[in-house]
């Protein structure tokens, strides 16, 4: 499959090549290469980080830029993009816990508080044709567990 994960956190970066080396992998480390990659090329799954680094001046103006200090929400904008492209299955994975951050508390009703192989499969939302989850990643030594999240969602 076709995989591009977008992912700035070099650990799970890692994480994700070792996990999911039989497929064909694309890597994006921030918003706007999610999008480039996205208006650009044909994807079987997207992965996505919930909350990453502030994006350039082409995705906010001078007002903007009072939050360049701020990790954001574009796991959110990505998935929906993501849909709108037609991708067939898409993950939004966070690996923030719901007590150290209010965004990674909003998706509790959406999933669950924590990974759960149950939950996780009920969870599983359409947006246009796709197949959409949003979770709290499981892990693997720290890093998250890109498999498990692909399974869950091609189940």
């Amino acid at each position: 499959m076709k995989i591009l994960v977008i992912e700035d956190t070099e650990l799970h970066v890692e994480a994700a090549a070792e996990q999911l080396v039989d497929h064909t992998l694309s890597f994006a480390s921030s918003y706007e290469e999610g999008v480039q990659y996205l208006d650009g090329k044909k994807f079987d799954v997207v992965l996505t980080d919930l909350l990453m680094a502030k994006g350039g001046n082409s995705v906010m103006g001078a007002q903007g830029m009072k939050y360049i200090f701020d990790l954001l929400p574009y796991g959110f904008p990505l998935i929906f993009l993501a849909a709108k492209k037609r991708v067939p299955y898409i993950g939004l994975v966070t690996d923030v816990n719901h007590h150290d951050h209010p965004m990674s508390a909003c998706i509790d009703p959406l999933s669950s508080a924590y990974w759960s192989d149950g939950d996780s499969q009920r969870s599983l939302l359409r947006i246009n044709e796709s197949i959409v989850g949003i979770f709290h990643a499981p892990f693997i030594d720290q890093k998250k567990d890109w498999r498990k999240v692909l399974e869950a969602l091609l189940q």
